[in-house]
């Protein structure tokens, strides 16, 4: 940690020195070790060494950015002189600021040290358990990391972070095969503090394989009709970053084009239906603990029992517009807020639709439409999970799909970055391609 401060040090004194007015400089070095399988057979083990270098600087408020991954001391000069010049070329804004001066923080989390043995032995578990439990599941790829990030970052004001942070992973893409017939590709990701438990019972990785495993002889959807669809939480998450990205981000706030600009303190959602991006709650592994200002990071609510309670904005869109920062800079770490109903009940409850684990299409626009396919697919009808369906279109807006909630899962997946349920939403429309 004392070389790390070092060269941060270096790089702050290059920046102030070279007419910085204000100015952060931070530097890292990750140490990932990393397992490899494919095709069910272990591959590679590596050592992955990542150091890197971030500048910015605010001269005449004006503010510049640069970064590397050579942390010479030589190379850190070159590097804040290079972040000085492109703050000189930048337009004046005076929205660009950092937060007033912290006290000394240190932040330590997360297993520091591999257990290599461990490490191993849990990625040779997971793919006898694949085999034993779901013998048609191709393991494609297995990636089991432990990660190990220590980092210090040196503001102008006065500021200083310092952290030491670890964490394992395990990510696999697969799909179910019989024959020559084969499902579509599929991938389960889990973020860890430990290896305490078995990788299968990590996330939704159980789960995923035998959601995969039941895929490879599919059916056409049929008809054009208006139905349920019951998304999964690794499909749930991919619509949540479309929805916060068209009505509450930086880039529509700015240029105004968010349709719910004017909804704060409004109904936006389903009274059942509660947001919140919170990196530092239970579950969550390496969320952020200081934003790129230097404030200290704290959980919020965007929409609370279907409420916007906050944008998702940073403190220079804050500045900007007039409005109030985001509590952190995350814009992941989502916990969406768990039903009543378990999962088995709202199937039953439900006549005609479709059970979704994956969406591919183009990103919606500001108005929230959206149109794609509906991949790794189930019918639903009377109440039961039936066949799976090939490429199935659906199409319906964002806006739309957060007051026509259906139903919110009991049931969540943790994965160590996200804490959601499963949630069926009403009138979507649903058509073979």
């Amino acid at each position: 940690m004392d070389q790390l401060l070092k060269k941060a040090r270096t790089g702050l004194d290059a920046l102030v020195e070279g007419g910085a007015e204000q100015a952060v400089s931070s530097v890292s070095r990750e140490v990932v070790r990393e397992i490899n399988a494919e095709m069910g057979e272990f591959t590679l083990y590596r050592t992955l060494f990542k150091d890197s270098v971030n500048f910015m600087a605010i001269r005449d408020k004006k503010r510049g950015l640069s970064a590397q991954n050579d942390v010479t001391e030589e190379a850190i000069v070159k590097g804040a002189k290079l972040c000085l010049e492109a703050a000189e070329a930048a337009d004046e804004d005076e929205a660009w600021q950092l937060a007033p001066k912290l006290p000394k923080q240190s932040f330590t989390t997360g297993p520091l040290f591999c257990d290599e043995e461990k490490l191993l032995s849990r990625s040779q578990e997971l793919l006898d358990d694949i085999k034993e439990q779901f013998p048609n599941i191709m393991v494609e790829a297995l990636y089991a990391t432990h990660s190990l990030k220590e980092g210090v970052a040196l503001f102008s004001t006065g500021s200083e972070f310092q952290s030491t942070r670890g964490a394992y992973s395990i990510d696999l893409m697969f799909n179910a095969q019989e024959g020559k017939k084969t499902s579509s590709f599929y991938g389960s990701y889990a973020l860890l503090d430990s290896l305490d438990e078995a990788f299968i019972k990590q996330g939704s990785i159980h789960y995923d394989l035998e959601f995969v495993s039941g895929q490879v002889h599919t059916q056409p959807a049929g008809e054009k009709y208006e139905g349920v669809i019951l998304m999964t939480p690794s499909c749930l998450g991919s619509f949540l970053y479309s929805i916060l990205g068209n009505f509450v981000s930086d880039s529509v706030i700015l240029d105004g084009t968010s349709i719910w600009r004017d909804k704060l303190e409004q109904p936006v959602a389903d009274p059942r239906f509660s947001l919140a991006i919170a990196p530092l709650s239970r579950g969550m592994v390496m969320g952020e603990r200081f934003t790129p200002e230097g404030y200290l990071s704290e959980d919020y609510h965007v929409i609370r029992d279907g409420v916007l309670e906050k944008f998702a904005i940073s403190d220079y869109t804050a500045r900007k517009t007039g409005r109030d920062r985001a509590p952190n800079n995350a814009f992941d770490n989502f916990v969406v807020e768990a039903g009543d109903t378990p999962l088995d009940e709202i199937i039953r409850g439900i006549d005609k639709g479709i059970l979704v684990g994956r969406f591919s299409g183009g990103n919606p626009g500001t108005s929230g439409d959206f149109s794609g396919v509906a991949k790794n697919t189930y019918l639903i009808e009377n109440g039961e999970i039936k066949h799976a369906l090939n490429e199935t279109m659906v199409s319906g807006n964002l806006v739309q799909l957060l007051t026509n909630i259906r139903a919110i899962s009991k049931e969540v997946i943790e994965d160590g970055s996200s804490v959601l349920p499963w949630i069926a939403f009403n009138d979507v429309i649903i058509s073979g391609k």
